[in-house]
């Protein structure tokens, strides 16, 4: 149980892997595109979280370390050429970045994979759940999640994934099967992704990608 929750909080990490499990992905909005929503429901702009994740993130390397090079020697779900190209897209700042990449690197090349332990997989999951808060406030307010209606959550999904679609991700189309949802929430999803790509979309605004993280954790 713990490996699939750490599996999903890392969406907020690599794109690749947000395709897979259709978890919350960090969209950040720019401060100047803020101003006109209600003050709860902005998204944060990267400048006001980027130091706390780096915080957080450096307090966890070498655990992180272990953990992706388990995933590219053992599960063999990835490769390290391959986690340099979804680096790209993780919200790191480079210098933790190359930090990271170094620590897989070195731990590859001297033969010291192993599994984490339980009480590793614990910190290391706490972590990236702290990252997530900060970037994905919407998944945390309660209430929001508790009022918004599938049918709201089905369309806003649809029309989000079928926009970044639409701008030159098609890799999605491939993952989309993949997404760890209910089979019959992702079989609607799917489908209504289907008939958005039909139709030219709007990116979301601030206060759509905020229900979005919200929609995401009511879906789950």
């Amino acid at each position: 149980m713990k490996t699939k929750i750490l599996l999903a909080v890392f969406v907020t990490m690599a794109s690749a892997a947000a395709f897979a499990a259709e978890g919350p992905v960090p969209v950040l909005v720019p401060e100047k595109a803020q101003a006109a929503q209600p003050e709860k429901n902005r998204k944060p702009g990267l400048s006001g979280v980027i130091d706390r994740i780096d915080a957080i993130d450096r307090e966890n390397l070498d655990i992180e370390a272990n953990y992706w090079a388990w995933r590219v020697s053992e599960v063999r779900d990835t490769t390290y050429e391959g986690l340099l190209g979804y680096s790209k897209k993780w919200i790191m700042k480079p210098e933790t970045k190359d930090r990271l990449m170094a620590g897989i690197r070195k731990i590859l090349d001297g033969g010291g994979v192993r599994a984490l332990t339980p009480a590793e997989m614990d910190r290391l999951d706490e972590s990236k759940q702290k990252v997530r808060a900060l970037l994905a406030p919407g998944g945390q307010d309660k209430q929001l999640i508790s009022g918004l209606s599938m049918d709201y959550c089905l369309e806003l999904k649809a029309r989000y994934w079928a926009k970044r679609v639409q701008d030159g991700e098609k890799e999605i189309l491939e993952f989309m099967p993949r997404w760890g949802l209910n089979p019959d929430v992702k079989k609607k999803l799917i489908a209504a992704v289907g008939e958005k790509l039909k139709q030219e979309n709007a990116k979301l605004s601030g206060e759509e990608l905020y229900n979005l993280d919200a929609c995401t954790e009511k879906m789950k």
